[in-house]
């Protein structure tokens, strides 16, 4: 320390340069500046025999490192602060309490509030993490750039979602008319479930006017099987399709009165098809209604 007192030129000696003295004098103020931190004195206790120079300089380097350390402090927790509001966002934008959220990504409660709270710095691989399980991006998370949902996450699960929808739907023939022997004019085709294919269905027929109005309605597909009896073995009250006069197929439902059949609209409005009417095959019923896939207008 006393050596510090010496004009760098007397202490430099023959094989010194006074440029590497200073650099020696720098690392002498350091190892003090670090005493200074370690043992929480104040500079001048342990410059008291350094120059004044010496002694100024190590006070105001040590005040800067102070203030530079001050600054990094605060930005942290602004960061910390801005990266727990987002998280919050996230979270309740998935419509998660703090307890779930941290469930799908294995945290406590606790720590996910503290999060929130900006008391606790979340590690870069657990900001990647989330990422990759909510499909929110990365930047939006980490530096609030951008949009929170990643597009081509979500682009991909579109997409997955579209393919596996696809892979449990099938399309079947959308008829219109009926002829003698089946023969049928398709009028487009119909999208529905594999289940409905299990369940019989074969063709689809489009209501046409209000006369199943309320359960059915202009516009909906009604899918059914084909069918070759007299109708004596369809429960009343079962929805069938009917091929009328000049081969046009309506939707109606057959229900017996005193051991009477008759077919009938849910809309009052429509008379029904009487059993004479029938019997002269006027009316053929042709098919018996497995599901019905309705319009909604949105």
């Amino acid at each position: 320390m006393k050596g510090l007192c010496k004009p760098f030129n007397q202490r430099a000696g023959d094989f010194l340069a006074g440029q590497h003295t200073k650099q020696i004098d720098m690392i002498n103020i350091e190892n003090v500046r670090q005493l200074a931190k370690t043992y929480s004195l104040p500079p001048s206790s342990l410059f008291y025999n350094i120059p004044y120079e010496v002694r100024t300089h190590v006070d105001k380097y040590i005040h800067d490192f102070v203030s530079c350390q001050e600054v990094k402090t605060r930005k942290c927790v602004k960061v910390m602060s801005d990266i727990g509001k987002r998280i919050r966002e996230l979270r309740e934008a998935l419509g998660l309490t703090q307890k779930q959220f941290g469930e799908r990504i294995g945290k406590s409660w606790r720590t996910v509030q503290d999060w929130e709270a900006g008391k606790s710095s979340i590690p870069d691989h657990t900001l990647r993490f989330i990422s990759s399980t909510f499909g929110v991006s990365y930047e939006w998370l980490k530096e609030g750039k951008g949009e929170m949902w990643d597009r081509k996450v979500l682009v991909k699960e579109l997409k997955d979602k579209t393919e596996e929808t696809l892979e449990s739907f099938t399309q079947i023939p959308v008829v219109r008319r009926s002829w003698t022997g089946f023969t049928m004019e398709v009028a487009g085709w119909g999208l529905v479930s594999k289940e409905t294919i299990l369940k019989g269905g074969q063709l689809a027929v489009q209501v046409k006017d209000d006369s199943m109005e309320p359960s059915l309605r202009n516009g909906d597909l009604v899918v059914f099987k084909l069918y070759t009896g007299d109708g004596s073995d369809i429960p009343s009250g079962k929805i069938v399709i009917v091929r009328g006069r000049n081969g046009e197929l309506l939707v109606r439902r057959l229900v017996r009165i005193d051991a009477v059949m008759m077919l009938v609209s849910d809309n009052p409005k429509y008379p029904p098809i009487l059993p004479e009417q029938i019997k002269v095959e006027e009316w053929r019923i042709i098919g018996v209604a497995v599901e019905a896939v309705k319009r909604i207008e949105l």
